[in-house]
């Protein structure tokens, strides 16, 4: 689909990879986009176990709120983590409906491997030696500056 958000489109932690937060990158139109497409998941897996008359409840405040809890939870992560998550939380429990709760623990199981694959940071930060009191007057007197003492005259 169209407005599907991938992980490709959208900006990524330059160490992990991670999709940042989509609420935080998206504009309210795309954002939007992106949330109906979360409800779309719900919708799918409320349509897979069927067990609280979905169809019946379309339309009433129970079902809006339920859809907007969903896309509350889940609409800082690519659609295809979300389908992903979704998939996994099916297969971990397949006699029980699972909720965002459970969606959003799969994906962050699934990030949480994700970095913990990458290799470790080669780039540590550099060891510097503390200057000595007479290397630092040294510094400060070539850089013409005087700084007053306490207790002395000047």
């Amino acid at each position: 689909m169209a407005t599907e958000i991938t992980t490709g489109q959208a900006p990524t932690d330059r160490r992990t990879g991670l999709t940042l937060p989509l609420s935080k990158s998206l504009g309210s139109r795309d954002l939007a986009q992106h949330r109906a497409m979360v409800g779309v998941e719900l919708e799918v897996l409320a349509k897979k176990y069927d067990r609280f008359g979905w169809d019946r409840d379309r339309g009433s405040i129970t079902h809006d709120r339920l859809l907007t809890d969903w896309m509350n939870a889940l609409q800082d992560y690519p659609l295809d983590e979300v389908r992903n998550a979704c998939a996994q939380a099916v297969i971990l429990s397949p006699n029980r409906m699972p909720n965002e709760g459970h969606v959003l623990a799969e994906i962050r199981k699934a990030r949480k491997l994700r970095v913990e694959a990458l290799p470790p940071v080669s780039d540590p930060e550099p060891v510097r030696d503390r200057v000595s009191a007479e290397a630092a007057q040294a510094i400060v007197s070539a850089a013409g500056f005087a700084p007053r003492r306490f207790g002395g005259d000047a």
